[in-house]
């Protein structure tokens, strides 16, 4: 079976808002899942830019799954591993799903308190 190829986001150095441009400009044109995808320093920024996105253009955006890798990379030294997420993101397709995502939000400020 073929794997499902999606629109992938890499954030490394550049401003958190540069990444956040390029997703919010896929999910307008095509409405997609993205993957918003960073190893080592750069994870926190991956989240900033799920958390901007959010905040600021799409407050029912639906983290559909997260995935924490090791990527083998090649250095001078030899070869090293390095931690690495993956942040699958869509927008809700349905009323059900808007529904259920405004449930499980009320539970989690519920237990925060």
């Amino acid at each position: 079976m073929k794997k499902e190829e999606m629109f992938t986001v890499k954030v490394g150095t550049k401003k958190v808002w540069s990444y956040v441009t390029a997703v919010v400009t896929h999910m307008n044109t095509s409405g997609d899942k993205v993957v918003i995808r960073a190893r080592g320093k750069n994870i926190y920024k991956a989240v900033e830019v799920v958390n901007a996105i959010k905040r600021s253009f799409y407050t029912d955006l639906v983290i559909d799954k997260v995935n924490l890798v090791s990527d083998r990379v090649t250095t001078p030294n030899g070869e090293i591993k390095v931690s690495a997420i993956e942040i699958v993101v869509k927008l809700p397709r349905s009323k059900e799903e808007k529904t259920t995502l405004q449930e499980t939000e009320g539970q989690q400020q519920d237990s925060r308190q």
